[in-house]
């Protein structure tokens, strides 16, 4: 049974690492699977969809955005602008895959297909917080009469779509999973006296990025051996920020700026202890559940849907964002034990098996999915 995928991926991130899991898994059930993609962006997407064996399409698939700033308004007329080539081929598409479900990853896309939205075909696959606003209660009020429902990545997700007036028959929430990324590879290597912090993701004040490396200062002379890795792209202007800070505050020669690296088996093994230190609603974030998969304690905030992934004072420590205080206090409880770490990693990778499994991730959607083809066929 053919199920579409629609990712524009202008990067890949925990939403397109999400939607290359979903696609493996429905595979790996019978399903047969392709995507729609973006010609804007980095490609890389693409390229993992080629490595793995799916067929895709390539559209010029953009931005529409219900912000009115100069940036989104200039993204949006440049959208605007290919949307006649966007009809042609999105049309072509369905007339010779006709998909019995297509999955959406962005609502902006939806409104550019907003002719060939059907209810019994289409759904939202919904990866962020929708901010309580007017015009995303008008734009997601609209989008609920023309899509079988919303499938939210956490509760959190969830709550944002019942705050604006979504009907909760509308709304599924399924947390997201992930093949284990640590099977087959040996333990972490020992390191002697040397702790490993660690950040991953996109380098941003949303990321809280700021907040780690003051909540790292506070606590640097008391701790030598402890060193905070930075993995992200580190060549945009906040990144800059950030260095000239740790030279303010002393704590420079202790930052390693790994950059961008793809591959999640070089990341994890080199950290004791992972950080999210997210200042945003973050829905769910990726990198706090691979790093549980890796068996690393996750010190996060109560952001968004960080608190559906770590169980607080088992698993590894919620505290407040923005609180450099709070941060350092639970950062100095780690590093002051090897088997506290080892005790709470154990636990956040038990936890990561048990709730973000692949299988569980796809058993769900499939039910989704099953129970869309049940009342498809019963109005027939």
């Amino acid at each position: 049974m053919q199920t579409a995928i629609v990712c524009g991926a202008g990067i890949v991130s925990g939403k397109e690492i999400m939607a290359l899991e979903l696609g493996e898994g429905l595979r790996s059930r019978g399903r047969s699977v392709n995507y729609v993609t973006s010609l804007w962006g980095d490609g890389d997407f693409s390229v993992r969809l080629e490595a793995l064996g799916f067929p895709f399409r390539r559209m010029r698939l953009g931005f529409i955005s219900a912000t009115l700033s100069l940036d989104c308004l200039r993204m949006t007329a440049d959208q605007l602008c290919h949307w006649p080539g966007l009809v042609r081929d999105y049309r072509r598409f369905l007339h010779e895959e006709n998909p019995r479900h297509i999955i959406h990853t962005n609502w902006h896309h939806l409104l550019l297909l907003r002719p060939w939205l059907r209810p019994e075909r289409d759904l939202l696959w919904l990866h962020e917080v929708v901010p309580d606003k007017p015009q995303y209660v008008r734009v997601f009020g609209w989008l609920a009469k023309r899509l079988r429902c919303f499938i939210g990545v956490s509760e959190a997700v969830a709550e944002s779509l019942r705050r604006i007036g979504i009907p909760a028959a509308k709304i599924q929430v399924i947390h997201n999973g992930l093949s284990d990324p640590s099977a087959g590879l040996p333990a972490r290597p020992a390191r002697g006296s040397e702790v490993n912090i660690g950040i991953v993701g996109q380098i941003g004040a949303w990321k809280g990025h700021e907040d780690l490396v003051e909540a790292f200062a506070l606590i640097a002379a008391q701790y030598p051996e402890a060193r905070l890795h930075i993995f992200g792209p580190d060549d945009r202007e906040f990144a800059g920020h950030l260095k000239r800070r740790a030279a303010d505050l002393g704590i420079a020669p202790r930052l390693v700026w790994r950059g961008f690296v793809r591959d999640r088996a070089k990341i994890y093994p080199m950290m004791d202890i992972c950080v999210v230190p997210s200042r945003s609603a973050d829905p769910l974030p990726t990198t706090a559940i691979e790093a549980a998969f890796f068996g690393l304690p996750v010190v996060a905030t109560r952001r968004g849907g960080l608190p559906e992934i770590i169980e607080d004072g088992m698993a590894g420590y919620l505290v407040e964002a923005e609180r450099p205080q709070e941060l350092a206090q639970r950062l100095g409880e780690l590093l002051r034990s090897a088997d506290l770490r080892e005790k709470m990693g154990a636990a956040a990778r038990k936890r990561a098996q048990e709730h973000f499994s692949r299988e569980r991730f796809v058993a769900d959607f499939l039910r989704v999915l099953s129970a869309g083809e049940e009342v498809s066929q019963a109005s027939i």
